[in-house]
């Protein structure tokens, strides 16, 4: 039911800038990689919809977006580098890491790992990550380390159960301030420049349309203004941030 869209926007998040992906990277598995390294993506969409990050040149990291009970599941691995896999024994093993289950409100990050063992008796290892998104908190997320799968998170909305009333009340929270609160502390922090934090609206908004235009209350005009309003892009700011950039460049 979601395949194409999902392809899409893994293809939109993973096409932001190079730094927001290292960034979140660095978050994710404890690396220190500068903003300035190398970043190449290959993509995958035969049975997973999947993303391939080679960072540095060597190293490897892979995205997927999965479905799992009615929630949405990312799931991130460290691949290391290929010369690794190459020389490794061929009795390398996947182990279970106990007790490595993290709770980020009702979301849930799980921990497993690869051990690649070396005929010198070495070892490397390599983490997996399986988050699990159950609730709608960008702040959680953005926490997590993980703001760029801000999108994703209406399809928590979708999933409730909730009176009709109460979703449309927490929804209109959701994009009016929790969105565009989140988007700014991020910037601040310097995860997101601001051109992804304006695409990144553009494609909450995307998603929006597509799960809510047939709900009888997003047929109410004030509320689609608000909703407009809200996750369009920023294009005072855009242009106030080119002219800075510029007038850096002509000094």
């Amino acid at each position: 039911m979601y395949l194409r869209e999902d392809a899409w926007m893994m293809k939109a998040i993973f096409r932001l800038s190079d730094r927001a992906l290292i960034r979140m990277v660095n978050r994710l598995f404890q690396t220190e990689y500068e903003d300035e390294e190398c970043v190449r993506k290959e993509w995958n969409e035969h049975e997973v919809i999947s993303v391939w990050l080679i960072i540095g040149c060597a190293n490897r990291y892979e995205f997927q977006i999965r479905r799992f009970d009615g929630c949405l599941q990312i799931y991130a691995e460290d691949r290391g580098c290929a010369f690794h896999y190459a020389d490794a024994l061929e009795h390398t093993v996947v182990q279970i890491r106990e007790p490595h289950m993290i709770y980020f409100g009702k979301n849930s990050r799980e921990e497993f790992c690869t051990t690649l063992e070396f005929p010198s008796h070495e070892r490397i290892i390599l983490p997996i990550h399986t988050i699990t998104l159950a609730d709608s908190s960008a702040q959680k997320l953005e926490e997590a380390g993980l703001i760029l799968f801000l999108p994703f998170l209406f399809y928590c909305f979708a999933e409730e159960t909730e009176r009709l009333e109460k979703k449309q009340e927490s929804l209109e929270q959701f994009v009016l301030h929790d969105i565009p609160e989140t988007l700014y502390k991020s910037m601040k922090k310097g995860d997101l420049n601001v051109f992804d934090a304006q695409k990144l609206k553009q494609f909450c908004r995307r998603i929006m349309w597509k799960l809510f235009f047939h709900k009888n209350w997003m047929q109410n005009l004030e509320l689609q203004e608000l909703v407009i309003d809200a996750l369009d892009a920023d294009m005072e700011l855009v242009e106030r941030v080119q002219r800075m950039e510029s007038s850096k460049h002509m000094v």
